[in-house]
């Protein structure tokens, strides 16, 4: 009897683990970070195990270590959107070093790599751009990244309305609908946590400004239009997965000031004739 009770309770505790705790970690990799994965081989195309593997974020100086497991496989996940290296070591082989990958939010860098064997002490620094395709990528998404933001004409300074830009998207009255869904059935993460409103399924701000995040406060934010993962979950229109700038080793920082003069704007020549 004290067995039968044993077993059902591990049974309750595994499917507690697998109902709360798993998506939970899933979600994570992609809302508000990105990741990088690859395989490393020898020259003669076997895989390399155990290998150390350093992602250093190159804006803030940032490190975290990752081993390649039995299939010479590693992954880099929950990282910050940015410019990255990555160094890989192992006794036998020559250091290896990859620079200029650009990890963006919600995607995953497909990063192979060839390890040469270490005749003497050597680095090899391997020259090419990474695989612009996200290999693991199933959804319909589009990234909106600082290119964008900082060029584009915006009318009311607010960042969300650029995914306009989005094939399938278009407005629903002050809403946004994707696939010709409500707008009431969206969601929108800043940073991985949910910035839609309490009551009503739509982003935070939409008629509350003490609510909205600025515009110079987004690094990135990208779109998924359907075929998303159910890890996000909560929606059955679009999902805006946005994060926001963070502190570099360098000075920074910007200025908005609003200048409205009427000997600045296009006025009406009839309506000044009139007046004067």
């Amino acid at each position: 009897m004290k067995e039968i009770t044993r077993s059902r309770s591990m049974r309750l505790l595994l499917t507690f683990l697998c109902c709360f705790i798993l998506p939970v970690a899933m979600f994570a990799q992609s809302a508000g970070s990105g990741s990088i994965s690859g395989t490393l081989v020898d020259p003669s195309g076997a895989v390399v195990p155990g290998a150390s593997i350093t992602v250093r974020h190159v804006d803030t100086g940032s490190n975290q270590v990752v081993v390649s497991n039995g299939a010479g496989a590693y992954l880099a996940p929950f990282l910050q959107p940015g410019n990255y290296e990555i160094t890989v070591e192992k006794q036998g082989f020559a250091k290896t070093a990859r620079k200029g990958i650009v990890v963006e939010v919600g995607r995953t860098v497909t990063l192979n790599l060839n390890l040469s064997v270490n005749a003497a002490a050597e680095t090899v620094n391997v020259t090419g751009e990474a695989q612009a395709l996200d290999l693991a990528k199933t959804e319909v998404s589009q990234d909106v990244n600082q290119n964008s933001i900082e060029n584009l004409p915006l009318i009311g300074r607010r960042w969300d309305n650029f995914v306009l830009t989005t094939p399938g998207a278009t407005t629903d009255g002050g809403l946004v609908s994707y696939r010709g869904v409500s707008g009431l059935y969206n969601l929108n993460m800043v940073d991985g946590a949910n910035n839609n409103q309490a009551f009503f399924s739509e982003a935070r701000g939409r008629s509350t400004a003490p609510y909205t995040y600025g515009m110079d406060t987004i690094e990135q934010f990208q779109v998924n239009t359907s075929n998303y993962s159910a890890e996000f979950g909560q929606a059955a229109g679009g999902i805006v997965n946005a994060v926001t700038k963070s502190g570099t080793n360098q000075h920074h920082g910007d200025l908005f000031y609003f200048l409205r003069y009427p000997s600045l704007n296009a006025l009406d020549a009839i309506a000044s004739r009139k007046a004067s």
